[in-house]
Parts: structure tokens; sequence; C-alpha cells
């Protein structure tokens, strides 16, 4: 079955290129996706965009999740301030893509493998005055005896912003996965999913909405709306639909329709933040992650 998904969808996960950095690791980043970006105020919302350092409390946050069959991901984040100010954030994110069989020439089993990919990266502020944030990151993929090492940075400018009635307006420009693979599985280098990334969004006291439109380079254009809602002190819930990979279902059923949608609930306890998230994948099944935070 695993053999048949890396069929199905090379451009959303595939052992040896870079597509995985197109999927979410953190559980808000599912359920909100590049609204996360422009108001989250934890690590995680670097890896959407690195202008969100200018939010970014002191708050220690991982996560852990299934994706398709028995492959699994997951992250860390930390921040470090300097004179209550933010000014760096290190982040791990990691994808597990589960075992494989190993065949001879003539179909016969002769054992198992697994692979990894794993990304280190480090993101900081680059103006304050313009609102301006980069992210600097390496990438280890592996799969059997075959590694690859690759670079890459993005780049997050929150260009405008304007206070409303009780809440605030922000627009979000990005520039995601801009990369070289320094050292390639074989001869050929991997090329990065370059992606450009249009979000606004409003925030009021009980919640935030927003819109985003993103190109892909060889993929295209796509969409997402974005709803987040605080309940009370202590519970918030959130549902967002995004155009990307809307098409993967394959026949009619319940599942393919829901295909698109996301949706996550979080609550607050003392320091600690829990929040979970649900994504239907159509006929390849259901996307569960938990993230927890604690604010020092």
């Amino acid at each position: 079955m695993k053999k048949i998904i890396l069929i199905f969808l090379p451009f959303y996960v595939f052992a040896g290129t870079y597509d995985y950095l197109k999927i979410p690791f953190s559980s808000k980043e599912s359920a909100i996706l590049n609204l996360f970006g422009l108001f989250g105020r934890s690590g995680s919302a670097l890896f959407v965009n690195p202008a969100s350092i200018f939010e970014m409390e002191k708050i220690f946050e991982t996560g852990y999740g299934n994706y398709l069959i028995d492959m699994h991901k997951g992250f860390i984040s930390f921040p470090i301030f300097k004179e209550e100010n933010p000014f760096l954030s290190i982040g791990m994110r990691f994808l597990y893509l589960g075992k494989f069989t190993k065949t001879d020439s003539f179909g016969n089993k002769i054992g198992e493998y697994s692979g990894e990919n794993i990304s280190l990266g480090f993101y900081f502020p680059i103006s304050n005055k313009y609102k301006i944030g980069a992210g600097f990151e390496i990438l280890y993929n592996a799969i059997e005896n075959y590694s690859s090492i690759g670079e890459m940075i993005s780049i997050g400018w929150n260009f405008y912003e304007r206070g409303i009635k009780d809440g605030l307006f922000r627009n979000s420009f990005i520039i995601k996965n801009l990369g070289f693979e320094i050292k390639p599985f074989y001869k050929k280098r991997a090329e990065f999913p370059l992606r450009f990334v249009y979000v606004g969004g409003l925030k009021f006291r009980t919640f935030e909405t927003g819109i985003s439109l993103f190109y892909t380079i060889k993929e295209g254009l796509d969409a997402e709306i974005s709803y987040f809602y605080r309940w009370g002190k202590n519970l918030k819930v959130a549902i967002s639909y995004t155009t990307y990979n809307r098409d993967v279902g394959i026949g009619e059923s319940i599942r393919d329709i829901l295909s698109g949608i996301s949706t996550g609930i979080g609550i607050d306890i003392k320091k600690v933040y829990l929040f979970y998230s649900y994504t239907p994948f159509g006929i390849f099944g259901d996307i569960h992650k938990i993230d927890i935070s604690y604010r020092f």
C-alpha cells in the first residue's frame, strides 16, 4: 500500500526530495494553515512565517502526529530572548517514512529498510522597523544507505498592519523553501518546493480569521480560508479549508468530499497549552496531531 501512495502522491512526500517541507508539522498549522503564521506566538509559527518572530513569546513547544500509513512526524522549538525581546528561535522537524520492503531482482523479500527527513532551523529578525524575519535550515534526508544534505532560507514580511476598532488587520508576504542541495543522493540535485505566499487576516479578542493565496512552483495557485475562535479563557477551536491537494481522493465518498477541511481544538491549563488537529485525507485515511506548549 505504501508503494501505491508514493506513486499517487509524489508531490506530497517522497524519500529523496524536499516536498515534505510543504506539509504542516504542527497541529496548529494543520488547523489554522497560513493564518497561524500571521498571528501565532510560538516557535512552530516560524515554520509558516519567519516574520512571526516579532509576536513570539517565551514558549517551549513540541508536537507529534501520524502521517499516512506508518509515517510519523514531529517537531520541537525553543526561543531565545535578549533583554525581553525575541532574539533567535531554534526548531527541528522530522518525518519518519516508515518501513519499506527490500526485494531481490526476482521479487523475493530479503529484508526491510526505513527512511527519514530531518531539518534543523534557526529563525531571527532582520528588520524590526519593517517587520522582516528570516529562517535558515539545514536538511538531512536518508533512505537505506543513501543520504542527502541541503540548505535553505525562508523570508517573511509583515508589510501592512493597521489597528481597527477592537482589533487588528495585518498582511504578510512570505518566500518559503528557497534552497540548494549540497550533497545529492546520487548525481542529480533535487529541487526545493519554492513557494510564494500572501496572507491577510483580522484579529479580535475572541477570534481570528483570514485568507491566503499561495503559488508553488510547478504546481500553481491555491487558496485557503481559516477561522480561529477563543471560547472563554481556556478553550480554542479552529476550522480551515484549503484547495491545495483537494483532488487527491479517488471516488465520491464522504471522505473525499471532506478533503481540504481541517479542524482543531486547544485547551489552556495554567502554563501548559494542548492543541489537537484532525485532517481527513480522502481514501488515504486521517491525519491526527497533538502539540504541547509550555510558557516559561
